[in-house]
């Protein structure tokens, strides 16, 4: 098992000008040298990079700012987007996410629901066809919502109702809870059913010795007829619905220490698994699940625990215990080409790289959790080149590899930026010590050695290395602790040989 750290942002593109782009939720792509990265997207360039994903090779950029983009799934496939047809005439901002999972009938339609508009403090949902060019959109905002066989399903939380709306989005039924929710999770279809929880139905939060408490319990989960939304069954779940599944005929439904096994055409409860995990201070960091064909993983982020259980027995087979500082949040994604399976994790040791991934190999479930080999580096304060009175911080890193060096070089000139500049907040970061030297001038020199690629590609990289640190740090603060005006600054500088 491995962990891998986060780079920060990519925009893909590949030979026939095609983009593949994503908001926020991350996806794995297979490098090169096979090591598989956490990949998320946003504004800011970064370096170019070959990659290939699902057989098809693509090329690393950032073309042009995007402060969010989409990447639609269609039975675990990326499905590719041509940037020059697919231009909608609306700010990217706007855009929340593509929906486009379970439409049989129509597979060039892309749904979204856009903030903002028609006009400001306005939700819509909107379908686009790349093809014909075709814009529908109508002022409604849902909760959540999925779009199958031409038409959307969802919870509006103003109304308190869930709805099924045609393509032109005309509606087709509605259902009412007798109680009065503003939450639901995303319907599953099933046969002639819609599945979905409704809930909670009680929730509060509170400020606990410096730390937010979320709590919340109630609900209902309904199985309703999809041609006129009447009720088929109903079942009420007391500890609420962390997260669910529907893999083949089973739900499979997290409510905190239970895995409920539930028949979905009945509701009837056919079996459970008692985790035997602790009830979270705080549940907004839930637990969830994730089912293949031999196992079923459930992650605890409180605990740090993925249990992963026989999916015909519902014998625990591996607990796998994180290393301090780590929680796992949920399954990310499956390489069908190895079979191992991604889970994201949040990192609380570092201010940078938060988001990592463990690989998991289900045919070796028993080898141990390492970190991913990182290349040569050391940190040290020494005094600055310019000024011997001042101290500015050294990081050198040596290593064959240009895109190690860059991804590396990235989480720690901005970790320990964190760490040691000057933050009129006082910033700092769960447990991690917090150093500012007040001779810090504000100079992190990076020196880079071991490429023997060329000296002119390498500083081009390095440039933008030093032009996305400007951005970052400015964005979050950080200071000259010898000029609290001045803001902390990259040095980047390649030692050949």
């Amino acid at each position: 098992m491995n962990i891998y750290k986060t780079a920060d942002s990519f925009s893909l593109s590949n030979q026939n000008n095609k983009l593949v782009i994503d908001a926020g939720k991350g996806i794995k792509l297979s490098f090169d040298n096979s090591v598989i990265s956490y990949i998320f997207f946003s504004e800011n360039s970064f370096f170019l990079k070959k990659v290939v994903y699902n057989g098809e090779a693509y090329n690393v950029s950032s073309p042009k700012p995007l402060r969010l983009s989409f990447l639609p799934y269609k039975n675990g496939q990326v499905l590719l987007i041509d940037s020059n047809e697919s231009n909608i005439g609306l700010s990217p901002e706007k855009i929340f996410c593509i929906v486009n999972n379970d439409n049989d009938n129509d597979n060039d339609k892309y749904v979204t629901e856009i903030r903002d508009y028609p006009e400001k403090r306005k939700y819509s949902l909107a379908w686009f066809d790349p093809g014909s060019g075709e814009f529908c959109s109508i002022e409604k905002k849902l909760f959540v919502y999925r779009f199958a066989n031409n038409h959307f399903y969802g919870f509006d939380s103003e109304q308190n109702e869930v709805v099924k709306l045609d393509i032109g989005f005309k509606e087709v039924w509605k259902f009412s809870p007798e109680f009065t929710s503003k939450r639901a999770k995303q319907p599953l279809l099933y046969d002639d059913k819609v599945l979905l929880f409704i809930g909670p139905k009680e929730e509060s939060r509170a400020l606990v010795e410096g730390r937010g408490k979320y709590s919340f319990s109630g609900g209902v989960l309904v199985g309703l007829n999809d041609a006129d939304g009447s009720v088929v069954w109903e079942k009420d779940i007391p500890n609420a619905v962390d997260e669910y599944k529907l893999v083949g005929d089973i739900l499979y439904v997290v409510s905190l220490h239970e895995i409920l096994l539930i028949k979905p055409e009945t509701g009837e409860i056919i079996n459970s698994i008692d985790t035997q995990t602790t009830k979270p201070f705080d549940r907004t960091f839930k637990s969830s699940i994730y089912v293949d064909e031999s196992y079923i993983y459930y992650t605890h982020y409180e605990d740090s625990l993925i249990l992963i259980y026989d999916v015909l027995s519902l014998a625990l087979v591996k607990r796998v215990e994180l290393p301090e500082g780590y929680h796992p949040k949920g399954h990310n994604f499956h390489d069908e080409n190895n079979g191992k399976q991604y889970f994201s994790l949040a990192n609380r040791t570092q201010y940078v790289a938060q988001g990592p991934v463990l690989e998991i190999d289900p045919n070796h479930l028993d080898a141990k959790i390492e970190f991913e080999q990182e290349p040569e580096i050391s940190i040290n304060m020494q005094p600055s080149l310019d000024n011997g009175q001042e101290q500015e911080l050294l990081i050198t890193l040596k290593s064959k590899s240009l895109d190690d060096a860059l991804r590396f070089g990235e989480i720690y000139t901005r970790d320990e930026a964190q760490r040691f500049s000057h933050n009129y907040m006082g910033m700092t970061f769960q447990d991690r010590p917090f150093a500012p030297d007040s001779n810090f001038n504000g100079v992190i020199r990076f020196v880079y050695s071991g490429c023997h690629q060329d000296e002119g590609i390498v500083n081009q990289h390095l440039r933008i290395m030093e032009k996305r640190f400007s951005n970052w740090v400015e964005k979050e603060g950080f200071y000259s602790c010898k000029d609290k005006q001045q803001f902390t600054k990259l040095v980047a500088e390649f030692k050949n040989g």
